[in-house]
Formats: structure tokens, sequence, C-alpha cells
């Protein structure tokens, strides 16, 4: 009895295509399904059953000792490859699969064409390990066919690069995307519809004829040599399920005259090793806005559509729109649904559609919910038409053991991973909040982006963090990678942060770094850390880079009691560091250009900041003196010397009368005009109060101004503006009353009329309320 082939094309994540295949397999019962999916993914596939594997998820397919080379293949449950495999499970069908296998692809020469991941669904080369992928065409194009998005305006395409939307503007329509949802999707599944798609895709591929990718050529190699294979094992029902634009080169009729260069054209090839395992994956990841080449346009459209009858799927998304403005305390009654439902049918029958797409839905939605305004229903389409579904994998699928101890950490701390981007407050002084924290932070240092801090608001910094955690399916490759540093996230981070102290080249990096592990309570790596840090800062004569390593290392000193982390290490740095900057910063304040001077302002400002924070007074001292040096050198940077002026004015460490006469000082006659300039930019920097309320600071710099000579004047304006920008609106008003009232208005503001025997009246009162007789 002579072997039955049927070819079924289909567009993958497709529910109309999906409805159409299951009809088609229940009447013609193969004995063998060959699905297009990498071969080496065929012993996953058998998984599909397992009611713990809840689409949406991912097929990640990657080479254990290069996990660059990786790929995800995505499934939702209404994908037509999910459902053949459960139909397979189901009647007792072989599955087999015959797609080009990675082991393969990840061997492919550089010559060889790659189609990259943002295009095309396979996603196999080792740049597009980020990227999501798929085991066909996008839309059921060729590989690296864009297909135009709703949000896009239509524009004429050549037939090369976009071959649906040819067929689309024969029908009428502009975008290919949306002519194929109107004719295929939305359909109620029809057997038959598959002769009619392989007839278009051959007339197509015959009309083109434009020239395959290798990649693809080599694909389609593959694809035919098992299935020669497979019909000579002698089974009489055999379906293949494939992207629609591979059918044509499928047939029975094309296995013979491909027979030889198939052969020529895979032998030879390299491959490497390879693992497969099933990793949870969104709707957002699956939509094509996130730039993955066979994404759809609304997932959580497509599954509705293939899970409700089509008769009511129109009512059952409008009124879920409605519930979810209800809850989001915006008027939705029943009337506005049933509406909604009317205008989408008219706007349906208008355009000549059997049903309503999302595009219709969406504007329906936006007229009577939104009252023309779109940006109400963010709510919507963000839940109803792109989806926030995350799906699940069984606990028992292999798993490296960082994995493994990353899912078991999870589960202990009741951080369940989400695709719904969430606000997580944390209280360090608890226990709980305190583990998570150093969770979230060893992870940081490995690079996986689970969380995001936050700024703390209204909360002590010191013992509340905040973070901004989303769970996104491209993170199980980064925890793939980053098990080389460890088997569990301790080892593995505290291995990450070794290797990054011994690669850090200045004393900033090796101190953020070290502040980083504090936070992630690394006590492993600290000894190396510390020791890395040593070694730099006895050779290190860059006083900028001892000035940014101080600021970290004292936060790891304040702050490592309230994280229960052991700093003495740090605070013997600390003690060897501040010396050696005080000791170094007056010499490097001079000679430099007003460039240089503010770069190495903004370090001493941090590092001014982070002495007060320190016990040792010793110490502050020797700063303190060394700040003084610099402001009272005539060589020292006009910026510099003026700010280092105020910061010790503002530590209490200058009276006014002291400060007065720096600013005299700097205002002399024989002072350089521009050199007075930045002095007094570097001593107002961020604030104006301080000449507002002290009068010889105002007078005389108000009598330096007075007596510049006019054309002196004009050139120092603009800078002297640039020193006034940080005040405030309100300092500046009150700067500008002073000046103008002279000096004689600014006596009368600063005498205060007291009426002392009103004042008198109320001491009785606050006897009694103090309790002094």
């Amino acid at each position: 009895m002579p072997t039955d082939l049927r070819l079924f094309g289909i567009r993958h994540h497709g529910p109309g295509s999906t409805a159409s295949l299951l009809k088609a397999l229940d009447e013609y019962q193969p004995d063998i399904v060959l699905l297009e999916c990498p071969a080496d993914g065929e012993k996953a596939l058998a998984l599909v059953a397992d009611p713990a594997l809840q689409p949406p998820v991912a097929l990640l397919l990657y080479n254990p000792k290069q996990h660059t080379q990786a790929t995800f293949l995505p499934f939702a449950r209404f994908s037509p490859e999910w459902q053949a495999a459960l139909w397979c499970q189901q009647h007792g069908a072989h599955l087999r699969c015959f797609d080009l296998p990675m082991t393969l692809r990840f061997a492919l020469p550089d010559s060889v064409e790659h189609v990259p991941a943002a295009q095309a669904p396979e996603g196999a080369t080792p740049e597009a390990a980020d990227e999501p992928a798929h085991t066909a065409d996008a839309e059921n194009t060729p590989a690296g066919t864009p297909a135009l998005s709703e949000q896009e305006p239509a524009v004429e395409v050549p037939l090369t690069l976009d071959p649906i939307a040819h067929l689309a503007r024969l029908d009428g329509y502009t975008d290919g995307e949306r002519w194929w949802e109107a004719r295929i999707e939305h359909s109620a599944g029809h057997a038959d519809a598959f002769e009619v798609v392989l007839q278009m895709m051959t007339a197509l591929r015959e009309e083109l004829a434009q020239p395959e990718s290798k990649e693809t050529l080599l694909r389609e190699a593959y694809m035919r040599e098992t299935l020669r294979n497979t019909l000579k094992q002698g089974y009489q029902r055999v379906a293949v399920v494939c992207g629609a634009w591979h059918a044509p080169v499928l047939g029975a009729g094309q296995l013979p005259a491909y027979a030889k260069d198939d052969k020529a054209r895979l032998k030879g090839l390299k491959k490497v090793t390879t693992e497969a395992t099933w990793v949870p994956w969104t709707y957002e990841r699956l939509a094509r806005q996130s730039g993955y080449g066979a994404g759809i346009l609304s997932p959580a459209w497509y599954e509705l559509l293939f899970e409700q009858p089509h008769a009511q799927v129109v009512t059952h998304w409008m009124v879920r729109a409605a519930h979810l403005l209800r809850a989001a305390q915006i008027d939705a009654s029943s009337a506005h649904a049933i509406e909604g439902v009317r205008l989408a049918d008219a706007l349906a029958a208008v355009r000549g559609l059997a049903l309503p797409g999302i595009e219709e839905l969406e504007e329906a939605a936006v007229s009577i919910f939104g009252g023309g305004y779109a940006e109400a229903l963010g709510l919507v389409h963000q839940q109803l038409v792109i989806g926030e579904k995350l799906g699940e994998v069984p606990d028992e699928l292999p798993a490296s053991p960082l994995q493994q101890d990353l899912a078991q950490q999870q589960k202990a701390l009741r951080m369940k991973p989400e695709a719904v981007q969430k606000t997580l407050a944390l209280d360090l002084r608890k226990d709980l909040d305190l583990s998570r924290s150093h969770l979230l932070h060893r992870l940081q240092l490995l690079g996986i982006r689970w969380g995001k801090p936050q700024r703390v608001q209204g909360k002590s910094g010191t013992f509340h963090e905040v973070w901004s955690v989303q769970w996104r399916p491209e993170l199980v490759l980064q925890v793939l990678e980053a098990g080389r540093w460890g088997n569990s996230v301790l080892a593995a981070a505290s291995g990450a942060a070794a290797h990054r102290a011994q690669e850090a080249a200045d004393l900033g990096q090796i101190s953020q770094l070290l502040e980083e592990a504090l936070h992630a309570d690394l006590a492993p790596a600290l000894p190396a850390l510390v020791a890395r840090l040593e070694t730099l800062s006895a050779g290190t004569r860059d006083v900028a880079h001892l000035l940014a390593a101080l600021p970290p290392l004292v936060n790891v000193l304040r702050y490592g009691n309230v994280r229960r982390t052991e700093a003495g290490q740090v605070g013997q740095v600390v003690h060897h560091l501040v010396p050696r900057l005080c000791i170094s910063l007056p010499r490097t304040c001079t000679g430099l250009d007003d460039d240089a001077a503010r770069q190495l302002l903004e370090r001493i400002e941090a590092a001014h900041h982070a002495v007060r924070l320190l016990p040792d007074e010793a110490q502050q001292a020797d700063w303190y003196g060394a700040l003084l040096a610099v402001a009272r050198q005539a060589a020292s940077s006009g910026l510099l010397a003026g700010a280092t002026a105020r910061l010790l004015f503002d530590a209490q460490q200058l009276d006014a009368d002291d400060t007065a006469r720096l600013l005299g000082l700097a205002l002399a006659p024989a002072q350089p005009t521009a050199y007075a300039t930045a002095w007094i930019e570097g001593f107002l920097r961020g604030s104006g109060l301080l000449l507002i309320h002290n009068r010889t600071l105002f007078d005389l710099l108000d009598a330096w101004l007075s007596d510049l000579d006019e054309t002196v004047f004009q050139e120092v304006v603009p800078l002297l503006r640039r020193a006034f920008t940080d005040f405030s609106q309100p300092e500046r008003q009150q700067v500008l009353a002073l000046a103008a009232g002279g000096p004689a208005a600014r006596t009368a503001t600063a005498a205060v009329d007291i009426d002392v025997e009103r004042g008198r009246r109320v001491l009785p009162v606050l006897r009694e309320l103090l309790g002094v007789s």
C-alpha cells in the first residue's frame, strides 16, 4: 500500500491555523507527524502532555560549552506546533522533529548567512542569544521577511521582501498581516484550508523565484532528507506540519528531484553538543513588538480566539475590558460593553470582515469606554491585547545546579518569578527582607537583572530598599551563563566578584565592587577584594582615583552593621587612605584648567560628605586641614579654593570673619578677574542663602562688582550668571532686593523691630505651661 503524504502549511502562533490543523489531523489520523522543529528538541517535546508544563513556554536549545550559542523556541497554547505535539500524545501517533538540528546550526561557519533573530524566527546565531526565536518563518513568509504592523503606515513593499503583502493587495488590503488574520486566522477551522494555502505558496515561490539564504537551503535539505528516511520506514499516513513557505518544496514529487543536491549540501557538516530544556515564557515576549520575528500582534486576543466559540468571542473580550476598567476605577457599565460589541460588529461589516479583529475591538473600546481617547485604555491593551501571562515548567526538569539553587531560594524567600512588574519594599531590619536584598544584589553582580534598585523616598535609606522586580524569560540564559562561576548563587556571585576585582584597573572600580559585595553579603569574596584594593591603593598616586574610592568604602563602614556584614577589613583600608588624600590634595588642586577643576570638584565634594560620616575625629580634622590649605594657597584653582572655603564654612570649621577674609583676598585688586569670578562660583555653588544671611560677605561682593570697569563688568557678568544658576527663585529675588536697596536698606532689613511689652504678656502662660514658678 503506497504511503499517503499530506502537507499542512501553518502560520506559527495562528489560532485559525491551529483549529484547521486539529480538524485535519482528526480526519486524516496520521501514523506519524513530522514537525518543523529542530531535531534535537524532539525529546523535550515529549513533555507537552505534562500538566505541570503550562504555556506560554519556550524550548531552550543551547551549547553547554558556549552559552552564547542558544535559541528560544516559544510555544503558546494556541500554537499549531504545540497542539500537533499534544495531538500525537493523545492519539498514539509518532512525533518527529525534522528541522535542521541546532547541533549542526551552531557549528555553521560564518560564511553561512544566519538570519538575525529580530527578523527571523530561528534566532540561531550566537548574537541572537538574547532574542526570542521559533521554529519556522515569520508569519508564513520567507525567513527574514518583515510583516507590517498595525501601528505602522502601509508602504509599498517589494515582493521579494513580503510576498504575503502581494496577495493582500490583490484582495484589496494594504497590510499582509491584516489580510492573513482576516482570511485565515479568524476562520473557525477548515481542514481543506491547507490545500488552498499550499497552492498560494507554490504560486508565489514560482513567481518570485528568489534565492534563499544558505541556512534556509540547509534547513529545507535536512527536512527533505528526514522525510525520505521516514517514508522508507513504512508509515502509511505521514503528516508534515511546517511553515507554509516551506511546504511547496517538501511534497512527494519534490523529494527525488532534490535528493542528490540535498546529500551534497548536508555532507561534512560539523557538530557541537547541545542540550534542551523548557523555560517559562511570556505573552509580552511572544509579541512582535518585542522584536520576535515570528511574533504576533495580539497574543491575549489570539488565546481568546482559540478558546472561545467565534460567536461569543467578541462579547467575551468586551466584557473582560469592562471588568478591567471597573477594577481600575474607570466608568465601564454593561451598557458600555453592549454598545462596544455593536460598534465592533458594525466596523467589521463596513470593512467586509466576517469577524471583528483586534483593531475593530480596540477602536470600539476607545470610542465607547474612552470617549475617543486611547490613553485611558492602556490597561486594556496591555492585558487583553498583549497579555501578562507567564508560563510554568515542571520542577523536575533538568536544570543546572545554579538554576536549582536559585529556584530553592526563590521558593524559600517567597519571591515567585512573575511577568508583571512589581515594586518590592524591603526593611533590612527584618531577616526575610534582608535575605531578599542579599539575593537581588548577588544576582546584580552576576548580571542577572531580575530586580532594579529604586530611589528610596519617605523612608530612611539606611534601613530600607525599594526594588522593581520583573522576571523576563531570557534571564534563564543569563543564569546558565553565570553557572561558570559557581553552583550556588553565593558561590557564583563570589567568583564573579573576585574575577572582576582582578580585572579592575583603578581604585574607583574596586571600591565600587567592594560596596556591591558588602550589599550582597559576599563574605567569601571580601578577602580577595580587600587585598586587591590595598594593592591598587599602594601603587596609585592619582588623587582623583583615591577620591573616587573613598565614598563607597565609607558607605560600607556606615551601613555594614545594618546589613550585618563584617567591615573591619574595609576600615583598615580607609584608615590608610584618608591620610594619603590629605597629604596629596593641596598639591593636586594647583595648575588646573577649568574643566579639570570641575571634574575634581565633584569628587572632592563626594569625599567630603564621606569623611563627615567617619567616626574618627582625627581623620576629619586632617581632612579639614587639607581643605583649608587648598582654600588659602594662592596657586589653587579659583573654583576649588572657593568651593573648599564653602565646605569648611558649612562644616563650621570657618567662622564668618575668616570666611570674609578669604573672600576679601580672592576679590583683591591684585587677583585676576577670572580667578575672582571662579572663586565666587565655587563659593556660592548650590545655594545663595550664605549671601542673604551674611551681610559682610554680601557687601564685599557688592563692593567688588561696583569697582569693576564697565568693560570688565560686561565680561564678568556671563561668568557670574553661571554661579547663580543653582539658586532657587526665592533666593534670586532676595539677592536682587538686597542689591537694589543699597547698604542702608540692608541695615534696615537686618534690624528687627521687636515689641518687648507685647512679648512680656505671654510669659505667665509660658511659665504655667513649662511648670516654671
